[in-house]
């Protein structure tokens, strides 16, 4: 296993319901229980595999709208 390095992320109410409730669908749907950390990986590591041009990028909503752009040509 790879050693990890952390890292504090500040994420709103809403962020953190919405993982909650991510968490939440795996346990009560037969899987289990995932820790917020390791949905945030999985979508790193998601998004990783993504082919985004993030050059010339100046705020974090252009950002979220590159990795959509890029979501959806691969889809």
């Amino acid at each position: 296993m790879e050693k990890r390095k952390w890292t504090r992320v500040s994420l709103n109410k809403k962020q953190l319901c919405f993982l909650d409730e991510i968490s939440k669908n795996c346990k009560f749907s037969g899987g289990g229980k995932l820790r917020r950390t390791s949905i945030v990986r999985a979508f790193l590591m998601a998004a990783q595999k993504l082919d985004i041009d993030a050059s010339g990028i100046k705020s974090e909503e252009e950002l979220k709208e590159r990795v959509l752009a890029s979501f959806k040509t691969r889809v």
